[in-house]
Parts: structure tokens; C-alpha cells; sequence
């Protein structure tokens, strides 16, 4: 098969040459019926091309993998020239084949037999001269000699360390002992009997000492100082007592000094014996580290010499691959040039060319139907494709059937209204538009609601940047002028902005509020009057009196209910702006005590999957869902303009996060700026 493979490859190769190109085209320019019948077309338009440039032609193979066939197309201005052409292609190239087949198979062979030789030959020479290296350096078992050289380097090593760790304890028994005769020095003759006894003391010291116990008469000056200790004592202790100048007292004094010179005598023999043996340890170490050293040369050049054969190995090892090589590829030469059918018959004509019925190009048909194809490609499946990768919120479909949520409302792109005041678009009757999409809105929640009045709607969203406080603002007007007392509040207590459209300080507030009626002898009545502001007839704002990251604490407190209670009693409609759902947990919190729940949403800003599981958790706190209001939609879906954005709010959970405080940080540091100036 890699034969049949290779024999293919070469067909291909000689078809495709550039000399049978060069013999085509010399046949056809020495025809000259061939030559008139391929530039006639171009002579009638008047046109002047070589015959090179007047046809083509291009090989393909075909049929099974056991018989393949090779078929020559050829392109041509008319048809019986390119039947003249394929018919030139096929008999040169079997001129070709047949010509320098055998001499381009001899050469190969020649070469190859060449290459064989050589590298033969540096295989011998490698193998020779790594066995000469051996040789030279005497090593016919290198493993043993390595393994010899590190027994004889552990072994003096260990020498070296033991003289030294004896050195070691010689020079510290030396100092023991110089210390000791240097205090035995310091004492002197004295007769009394403290000295005398101070001296036993100091002298028993040497006892101590292994190294001199047993050095020179030190065990028979021992056993002296003992006895002469005793006597002393039972002198002491004779009656009432020898005193010290008593003559038994002073000679047994004498002799006691006399042992102690003594002593001091083969102290000093056995001080110069401890250093002639250090001294004879240090030369001994000497001669260990020299041969140590020694070893470890010859340890450096057998590390040599085994690089060096390990280069040697490395180098014969490519050559005997080049080798094997070589000689396979010999092999494939012999058996392709043994073949008989590649001998007798290299390529056999399986059918001759003909004359085309008509021209294949231009192919109007297939022209015609790769148009509707690409057609139906750019302008049907393609945006059909992205409409369901795309899987954000961008039409009431999403909403009522995905999210499976009622829309309350569409709310349009604005465009021409200053962000500053888009939620007084009702209240100042900015955009007539926009205004009657708000009036739709709020219809449609009166449709929708199942609580009577006073109640409490919440109105919140996913993420920032939804337009959530811009419907609360709008949809807090419409109620206002469709009659109905209206209280606005800021719930949003991390990054509170209600107030700033109106204008308004924000020092008093809900938190302010929660925080006064649980004070005793409060009035309550009061405090909620003097906390809420009449922006526009029949609405009232309740700003959120400062800041705080604890609103769900507060939620749980009584004075937090007692607020909600006075609310209802003081308005038809509470509308609640919350902080977005999918950051915080307050609006989830607050769901619960209040009566319905609006959901905003932007149009392509989020998921639908977020959006339905959002809602979920709405619907699980028991809250009545009023719908889902569609924000900031572009022309195409609905008329008018939009919405921007939720006072600068960032992106998704973590990121939009540290947007929300960091934007609001930023916010009063350009404020105590502006105090400060």
C-alpha cells in the first residue's frame, strides 16, 4: 500500500510538472492546425496572445484506492481545442514517463548505494576510535573504576573526619586542662586549711580528666592526695582538734603542695603528649585530604571520559539511523524497479478525451442558485441564529411567555429630554409621548391590581442602569394627576438620588422618621409631616434621610412598621424606589410588607433566565406581581426615546458593586471640594 501510495504521488508530481508544461506547449505552437484552432477565437476579437496563454489544463484523481485513475481537464476557447489539448498532455507525458524512468531509477539507486557506503564506513570509524579512546586510557570496565574511585574517596573522606573530630576533642581537653593548671598555679602555698583544702579541690579536678587519669604517676599522686586528704581530716577531728600551725598540721600542708607540685610536673608531660598527638593528627589529615584530593581527580577524569564515550555512543547511534534509513529506502528502490507492471506497462489509457457539447462556464444555473443561497444564508439563518443565541429581554414575547409575566407597559428610548429631568417627564409635561406611555402604564396597573386602597407598590429590577427610579418618579405623577395622594419614597438607602430631582436636602427621611417615632412623647403625626415634601399636587416626597448599608435590620424593627402604618394613612398610593434585586436584599425584604411588586426591566440589558429567576423570588416572598414594564425601547419596536441609565450604576453583581459605592464615594469627595473652596 505505501508502494501504490508512493507510485501515485510520483504520477501526480510528473503530471503536474513543469516540463511536461514546457513540452505541451512546444507541441501545440509546432502544430499548426492545433495553434489555428486554439488563437482562433482570440483573432476574431482582435486580440494577440501567445499559445501559452491560450489554454490550460489541470490534473485530478479518481476511482478506487486500488486502481487509480488520473483524469486531464483542459479549459480552452473552443471546444475541439480542448480536446487537442488533453490529448497533447497525455501522449508527452507518457513520452516523459517512459524516458527517464529507468535512468532517474538507476541514479536514485546509484546515490543511495553511494550514501550506504559512507555512512558504513563512519559508523566503523566511530566504533574504532571509541574503542582506541578505551584503549588509551586503560579503561575496558569504566563502571568499575568509577566504582573503585568513590569506595577509595569515601573512605579517605571518612578518614578526614575522624582526625579532625579528634583534633577537636584534643584541643578541647587542652583547654580543660590549661584552665585547671592555671587556677592550681594561682593558689598559693598557703598552710591554712581553707587553701589547703581549696587546693585538694582544684587538683581532684584533674582526676576527672579521662586523657590524664591513667598518664605517667597521676594514679599514684592520686591515691597520695587521698590519703593525705584523710589524714588531714582525722586530724581535724583528733579530740578537740589539730589547729593549723600544728607540726602534723604544716607537714602534712608540705606534704600536700609537694603532690601538688608533682601533679602540676605530669599535668605539663601530658599537655606536650595531647599536642604532639594533635600535632600528628593534622599532618595525618593532610595526608588523607592530598590523596582525597587525588582521588577526586581522577574521579574528574573519569566524569571525562565517560562524557566523551557517551558522545561517542550518541554520535554512533544518528549515523546507525542515517544507515537504517538509507538501506530501507534501497530496498523500496530495488522492489519498485523489480515490479513488472511498473516495467512492462507504467500507465495504461482508460479512455481517450472528447469533444464538449457546450462551454461550462459561465454556468448561469449554478450562478442562480449559489445567489439565493447566500441569500437565504445572510438575510434568513444568520439573523435567525442570533435571535436565539441572543438571550436577553428584548420583546413582550420574553416577557409573557418565557418570564410568563404580564407586560404593564413599554416605555420608549429618550433621547431628547436631559437625563437630569427625565423623571419630572409627567410632572412638567415634558414630552406628550412619553407622557401618554405613562398614562398607559398606570391604566394597565389599575388593571392588573387586586389591592384596594391605600396600598404600597414596590417598584424594582435586576441591575442598575434598568431605569427603575425614573418609572418610580413618572408612575408616582401619574397617580398624583389622576387624583390619587401620592407618597414617593427613596428606599434606595446606599446611594439615595430621589431627592436631588426636586432639589430637596436629604437630612430628613425614612431613616430619620424610623428613628423619631420610637422616641417617647413623640408626635408622630408630626414627624411624618415635617419629614414628607409636597413636590407637585397630591404627590409627596419621603427622601431616605441619610445612608446606610443595614436596611434589611431595619425592616424588622417596630418603629419601621408603625412608619408604614402612618404612610397608609396619610396617602392612596406609597410608592417604594428599592435598590436592583439581583445586588442587594432589601427589595426582597421590603416585598414582603408591601401590597403589589412592579418589575423594570431594560430593553437587551438582561438575561431572560435572570430575569424569570428574579421573579420567582418576588413571587416567593408572597408579594402580588403587578408585571414587568419594558424599558428603553429602540425605534423599531416602539415609537418615542429612552432611558440611560440608573445614575451611573456599573455592571453585574461584584462589579456593579463596587461601582455603587465607589461612584457615591467619588460623589461627596467633589462636594467637601466644593465646601471647602
Amino acid at each position: 500500500e505505501s508502494h501504490l501510495e508512493g507510485l501515485i504521488s510520483r504520477h501526480t508530481e510528473g503530471l503536474n510538472s513543469e516540463k511536461l508544461r514546457i513540452n505541451v506547449a512546444h507541441q501545440l505552437d509546432n502544430n499548426p492546425q492545433y495553434k489555428s484552432v486554439l488563437l482562433g477565437p482570440f483573432l476574431k476579437q482582435g486580440v494577440r496572445v501567445g499559445i501559452a496563454s491560450a489554454y490550460s489544463y489541470r490534473i485530478t484523481q479518481a476511482g478506487s484506492k486500488s486502481r487509480p485513475r488520473f483524469i486531464i481537464t483542459s479549459d480552452a476557447r473552443s471546444a475541439l481545442g480542448a480536446k487537442y489539448v488533453a490529448d497533447v498532455v497525455q501522449k508527452e507525458y507518457e513520452k516523459l514517463h517512459k524516458s527517464t524512468k529507468n535512468e532517474k531509477v538507476e541514479f536514485v539507486k546509484q546515490t543511495l548505494e553511494d550514501l550506504l557506503d559512507t555512512s558504513l564506513g563512519k559508523e566503523k570509524k566511530i566504533a574504532a576510535d571509541m574503542a582506541n579512546y578505551k584503549k588509551e586510557h586503560n579503561l575496558p570496565f569504566l563502571e568499575d573504576e568509577k566504582r573503585d574511585t568513590g569506595d577509595r574517596k569515601s573512605q579517605f573522606s571518612s578518614e578526614v573526619t575522624k582526625s579532625r573530630l579528634e583534633q577537636i576533642r584534643i584541643n578541647s581537653l587542652l583547654r580543660q586542662i590549661l584552665a585547671i593548671k592555671t587556677r592550681i598555679g594561682s593558689n598559693s602555698n598557703s598552710v591554712s586549711s581553707k587553701d589547703i583544702k581549696d587546693d585538694i579541690a582544684v587538683i581532684k579536678e584533674f582526676f576527672e580528666i579521662d586523657a590524664i587519669e591513667q598518664f605517667g604517676n597521676i594514679p599514684a599522686l592520686r591515691q597520695t592526695l587521698y590519703d593525705l586528704e584523710k589524714t588531714r581530716r582525722d586530724y581535724e577531728e583528733t579530740g578537740s582538734g589539730y589547729l593549723e600551725r600544728h607540726p602534723k598540721m604544716l607537714e602534712n600542708a608540705r606534704s600536700v603542695q609537694q603532690v601538688k607540685s608533682a601533679l602540676r610536673q605530669s599535668v605539663t608531660s601530658a599537655i606536650e603528649d595531647l599536642r604532639d598527638k594533635h600535632i600528628q593528627l593534622s599532618a595525618q589529615e593532610k595526608e588523607f585530604a592530598d590523596e582525597m584530593e587525588k582521588v577526586q581527580k581522577q574521579s574528574e577524569q573519569l566524569s571525562e571520559i565517560e562524557e566523551t564515550l557517551k558522545n561517542f555512543e550518541r554520535e554512533l547511534a544518528v549515523v546507525q539511523r542515517s544507515t537504517d534509513s538509507i538501506h530501507s529506502r534501497l530496498n523500496d528502490v530495488n522492489i519498485e524497479q523489480a515490479l513488472p507492471s511498473e516495467q512492462d506497462e507504467p500507465l495504461r489509457v482508460d479512455s481517450v478525451a472528447y469533444e464538449p457539447g457546450g462551454p461550462y462556464a459561465p454556468d448561469k444555473n449554478r450562478i442562480r442558485e449559489e445567489g439565493m443561497m447566500i441569500f437565504a444564508v445572510l438575510f434568513i439563518l444568520i439573523p435567525v441564529c442570533l435571535e436565539f443565541i441572543d438571550n436577553r429581554v428584548k420583546s413582550p414575547w420574553d416577557i409573557e411567555v418565557f418570564v410568563g409575566n404580564d407586560l404593564i407597559g413599554g416605555i420608549p428610548k429618550i433621547s431628547e429630554v436631559e437625563e437630569r429631568e427625565r423623571p419630572l417627564i409627567v410632572g412638567n409635561d415634558l414630552d406628550d409621548g412619553l407622557t401618554e406611555a405613562f398614562r398607559s402604564m398606570y391604566s394597565r396597573i389599575q388593571m392588573n391590581s387586586q389591592t384596594d386602597y391605600p396600598k404600597l407598590i414596590l417598584v424594582t429590577s435586576a441591575i442598575p442602569s434598568e431605569g427603575k427610579s425614573l418609572i418610580s418618579a413618572n408612575l408616582a405623577y401619574s397617580c398624583a394627576n389622576h387624583g390619587r395622594k401620592t407618597i414617593l419614597v427613596d428606599f434606595d438607602l446606599r446611594r439615595p438620588g430621589l431627592h436631588k430631582f426636586c432639589n430637596l436636602e436629604n437630612s430628613k427621611g425614612l431613616l430619620s422618621l424610623v428613628n423619631d417615632v420610637g422616641k417617647p412623647g413623640q408626635d408622630v403625626q408630626n414627624c411624618i409631616s415635617e419629614s414628607l415634601t409636597e413636590v407637585h399636587p397630591n404627590l409627596f416626597l419621603l427622601p431616605s434621610g441619610g445612608k446606610t448599608r443595614a436596611a434589611t435590620e431595619m425592616l424588622e424593627q417596630n418603629d419601621f412598621s408603625t412608619v408604614i402604618d402612618l404612610l397608609r394613612r396619610n396617602a392612596e398610593v406609597i410608592i417604594i424606589d428599592s435598590p436592583p434585586i439581583g445586588l442587594f436584599p432589601d427589595s426582597l425584604a421590603i416585598a414582603r410588607k408591601v401590597d403589589e411588586v412592579l418589575f423594570v426591566t431594560r430593553y437587551g440589558k438582561v438575561s431572560r433566565k435572570i430575569v424569570k429567576t428574579l421573579i420567582e423570588s418576588i413571587n416567593d416572598t408572597g408579594a402580588n406581581l403587578l408585571g414587568v414594564v419594558l424599558n428603553d425601547l429602540p425605534q423599531k419596536k416602539t415609537p418615542g426615546y429612552y432611558y440611560s441609565g440608573y445614575y451611573g450604576y456599573g455592571y453585574f453583581r461584584y462589579k456593579y458593586y463596587n461601582k455603587y459605592y465607589g461612584k457615591s464615594d467619588a460623589e461627596e469627595k467633589r462636594k467637601k471640594k466644593q465646601a471647602v473652596s
